[in-house]
């Protein structure tokens, strides 16, 4: 068994490839006992090229390239590769982003030196063309998933979490709040790691800007998918929001109401307010 496995769902991303791949070549942790697996959304650009360029350069354990059906959607891509992972710990992560060079040793190391540990998570280094700034995550809170996603998609878990039957969901486009929910449903626990420790960059072609537009029915889903993490009134808030209620309104981005919020909306309603 490999000590990690690394999954790189990609959809015509090839101009991004040296910039990544560069940064998983200068990781401090060896990745001799490491192996790399690509799977490729159907893309158009010179995506497929690069990772074979990449597969004969990087001195891993073993460097895989998977060409699945088309989906459009990052999660059955990660699943697709999870699928055919074998390594002790799981790592998706994006090929647009970069890892700095600490990521593997740092996280890995986590792992390793506490059995109690299920999923590690850090703080990272977001880089937009108006602006860079560090987001700094919190400590782990599971009553924070139940409002907004506190942890980092870029998260590197134990397989025992795959295998006991965590997928990654096609029916919300917030797929990684909906997985990290379900692993905190089988007994996942989860540590944050106080320090940056990769880089997001933000460009036009990010899935989490189609996230953005589809919020109210992706946080629905999401809570429908977990109903026995939810208080039931948030469930009937997201039954309701399916179904386009004026008592159940989208809220902000990216924030799954309290049951408080849902009784403020109804006393706004009886009062004639809204």
């Amino acid at each position: 068994m490999p000590l990690l496995s690394i999954i790189i769902p990609n959809y015509n991303y090839g101009r991004f490839a040296d910039r990544f791949f560069g940064s998983l070549a200068s990781q401090t942790m060896s990745l001799r006992d490491v192996e790399v697996i690509f799977v490729d959304d159907g893309s158009s650009d010179d995506s497929l090229e690069q990772a074979r360029k990449w597969s004969a350069k990087l001195d891993c354990r073993e460097f895989s390239i998977l060409t699945p059906p088309r989906s459009g959607r990052p999660g059955p891509v990660r699943n697709h590769g999870l699928e055919q992972a074998i390594g002790k710990y799981l790592l998706c992560f994006d090929p647009d982003d970069e890892l700095k060079p600490d990521f593997l040793e740092t996280s890995v190391g986590l792992l390793e030196s506490n059995s109690k540990i299920s999923l590690a998570y850090s703080d990272y280094l977001e880089v937009a063309p108006e602006e860079s700034l560090v987001r700094l995550l919190p400590n782990f809170n599971p009553l924070h998933l139940r409002t907004q996603n506190t942890v980092a998609t870029a998260a590197l878990y134990r397989r025992e979490l795959w295998d006991i039957g965590v997928r990654y969901r096609e029916n919300t486009t917030y797929e990684d709040w909906d997985y990290w929910v379900q692993c905190l449903m089988v007994g996942g626990k989860f540590q944050h790691i106080a320090q940056p420790l990769y880089i997001h960059h933000v460009h036009e072609s990010n899935f989490s800007f189609k996230a953005e537009k589809e919020d109210g029915a992706a946080k629905a889903h999401i809570v429908l998918n977990n109903p026995a993490f939810f208080h039931k009134s948030v469930v009937g808030w997201a039954n309701e929001h399916l179904r386009r209620r004026a008592q159940a309104p989208s809220f902000q981005r990216g924030y799954i109401p309290t049951p408080d919020d849902l009784q403020k909306i109804l006393e706004m309603i009886r009062d004639g307010e809204i």
